[in-house]
């Protein structure tokens, strides 16, 4: 009964956030109060769905794919990668699969079906095939940069960190101008070195004309700017519900991968359960933030398992 309470408790910890909602929708922020701090409060956006744009679209390629007079080999496998796109952002994920499968078979040379197939293959913890898509990808076009990143946090779940690095530098000197780069810099070699990574971080400046979003998620982690003052001005610009969903979803990942390597683990997952729950199925950061969150909660389980042991064990010695 012990164990199976405990397994429980870990279970729980791990429920999925509610809070209220209306039915308001386009630009509204609403707002849910942290547990424990009334002072801070985190934004929300209304979860996306499907889209009519993405049903109508669905039907179309359905239609050309079903017309094999019309639609040769190439095209085809260039139809299935983009149906495969649009089941990602509906979050049809065996189907987005099958059909990014497909689009290899029909054409091998298809390195964007390689690149977003791989990205399913580190999802499924087959690492191996995973690599193996990247390479391919990489070998294929000079185009598939983001391979490289791909590869590089597949390599860091299995703790081959040197590989990791080498991919995530290489990544970044491609595009120095990029925040997103450096943000994916930073949480990659924090592994290795917390230090030098965000020393790393520091470093980086935009551009004048640079007025990208993501470069103040880097000022939050490099102290520049509060974290109240960052969400209090978080939907500025933003004119749509979709626009603020895909911001809260980037800004609570990288946020949350900055509390856990300062030893905020619970702020952490609260951080990945918020990007996730904007339901933005196609960014890399939902998508890696239940990669995350599955990863915490399999090294909780083991060591809510191995204290239980002890715990047995100890309690089984003779007086």
């Amino acid at each position: 009964m012990r164990l199976s309470f405990n397994k429980w408790a870990i279970v729980l910890s791990f429920a999925t956030l509610t809070a209220c909602s209306n039915n308001q929708h386009e630009s509204k922020s609403y707002t849910l109060e942290a547990t424990g701090n009334g002072n801070s409060v985190f934004p929300l956006a209304t979860p996306l769905q499907i889209t009519y744009q993405d049903e109508v679209k669905l039907l179309r390629i359905n239609q050309l794919i079903a017309d094999k007079d019309k639609v040769d080999d190439k095209q085809r496998a260039a139809l299935l990668y983009e149906r495969g796109l649009i089941y990602d952002r509906m979050g049809l994920n065996a189907h987005s699969r099958y059909d990014f499968t497909q689009s290899i078979q029909i054409d091998p040379t298809f390195a964007q079906s390689y690149n977003s197939l791989g990205v399913y293959l580190l999802m499924g913890e087959a690492y191996d095939e995973a690599f193996d898509a990247f390479d391919s990808a990489i070998e294929l076009s000079d185009k598939m940069q983001y391979s490289y990143l791909h590869r590089a946090i597949g390599l860091s779940l299995v703790n081959r960190y040197d590989g990791a690095q080498k991919d995530i530098e290489h990544f970044y000197e491609l595009d120095k101008s990029d925040p997103y780069r450096s943000l994916w810099r930073y949480i990659i070699n924090a592994h290795v070195d917390q230090k030098l990574a965000e020393g790393q971080l520091k470093e980086v400046q935009p551009e004048e004309e640079d007025k990208r979003f993501a470069w103040a998620i880097i000022d939050v982690i490099n102290g520049d700017l509060s974290e109240k003052d960052f969400f209090d001005n978080i939907a500025n610009g933003v004119e749509t519900n979709d626009e603020l969903a895909q911001r809260l979803c980037e800004a609570y990942y990288y946020l949350a991968h900055w509390h856990m390597n300062n030893n905020h683990l619970n702020k952490g997952i609260y951080y990945l359960k918020l990007s996730v729950a904007t339901n933005v199925k196609d960014f890399i950061e939902y998508k890696y933030g239940l990669i995350d969150l599955s990863h915490i909660q399999e090294k909780l389980q083991a060591q809510a398992l191995k204290a239980i042991a002890v715990q047995q064990n100890n309690s089984e010695q003779p007086l």
